[in-house]
């Protein structure tokens, strides 16, 4: 019974609202390269360099502001560089995601030891975000323990997702996005750009995730840890798949992530065994995809 009590407690959907938030970052800008036809494997990496990143620029400058600049930089430079390889140079988006992914975890490691001198910095002077107290919030039972006292990146992944579907949706420019992912030989036809939109989904996209990786090492405590993004790439990506780029659809699967995450924490400080906990994220995604693509086998008649 005490397992099923934290399922619906305030501490397990304070954790959900805060760890989903590097989830629905990342969602918030995938969903342009989603639409607009790009597969891009290499989140991961994008999430994971950005995360060192803004550790070593809030370590060097003393604040979190600019630190996330440092995190936002850094992914934007890695979408580029994807970029460069698949658009112009003929390169396998898959073999070039998995190289990207497997260097993030080198180089970052490799930077970790020689400017830290340890594989898991902490407490080394950066500065993390404060957490933000709303006075109105305070004065509402529950609901207070659940979104007060959260930072500002955890507030600003919801507004992102709202800012990406109106643009998808409402706007000339999402139009187009969505007319690539369709058919971009008759958009081409059309006078639409598919490189330039091409380009500018990819670099949203790293933008965003560096904002999920700046997220992770500077949130609540300034850390960085060797691969600390443990699959949340992955998972922004099957998110983002399953909602066919629906940027509010993507969130809601990003929550359902975060959830598990925060259950597996919650569940653990009960003496569940941790080899369980630690795969219930990855657990919900595998179910979601089959799910969604059983659903899609039934709609075209396949099974």
């Amino acid at each position: 019974m005490e397992l099923l009590r934290v399922m619906f407690s305030t501490v397990t959907l304070n954790a959900t609202f805060r760890m989903s938030a590097p989830l629905i970052l990342g969602i918030a800008g995938y969903c342009f390269c989603r639409k607009a036809g790009i597969m891009n494997i290499a989140l991961e990496s994008f999430m994971l360099i950005a995360a060192f990143f803004a550790l070593l620029g809030s370590y060097l400058t003393k604040n979190y502001m600019i630190g996330t600049l440092f995190g936002v930089i850094a992914a934007v430079v890695l979408a580029a560089l994807y970029g460069l390889f698949t658009f112009h140079l003929g390169a396998n988006g898959l073999i070039t995601g998995v190289g990207f992914n497997l260097s993030g975890w080198g180089l970052t490691t490799m930077l970790l030891v020689m400017i830290f001198h340890t594989r898991g910095a902490t407490n080394v002077g950066a500065v993390s975000y404060d957490t933000i107290d709303i006075p109105v919030i305070n004065s509402i039972p529950f609901i207070k323990d659940i979104f007060n006292n959260q930072t500002l990146l955890v507030w600003l992944a919801p507004i992102l997702t709202i800012i990406a579907y109106i643009v998808m949706y409402k706007t000339t420019f999402g139009i187009r996005i969505r007319a690539l992912g369709l058919n971009p030989e008759a958009a081409e036809t059309a006078g639409v750009s598919v490189v330039k939109y091409r380009w500018i989904a990819m670099l949203v996209s790293g933008a965003t995730m560096g904002l999920a990786g700046a997220f992770l090492s500077l949130n609540s405590l300034a850390m960085f840890t060797e691969n600390m993004s443990g699959g949340r790439g992955f998972m922004v990506m099957a998110s983002t798949m399953v909602a066919d780029g629906n940027p509010l659809k993507g969130m809601l699967f990003g929550l359902i992530f975060g959830y598990c995450q925060a259950l597996a924490l919650t569940w653990s400080s009960l003496g569940v065994p941790t080899q369980f906990t630690g795969m219930l994220p990855y657990l919900a995604v595998v179910i979601i995809l089959f799910i969604t693509n059983f659903k899609n086998l039934k709609k075209f008649g396949k099974i």
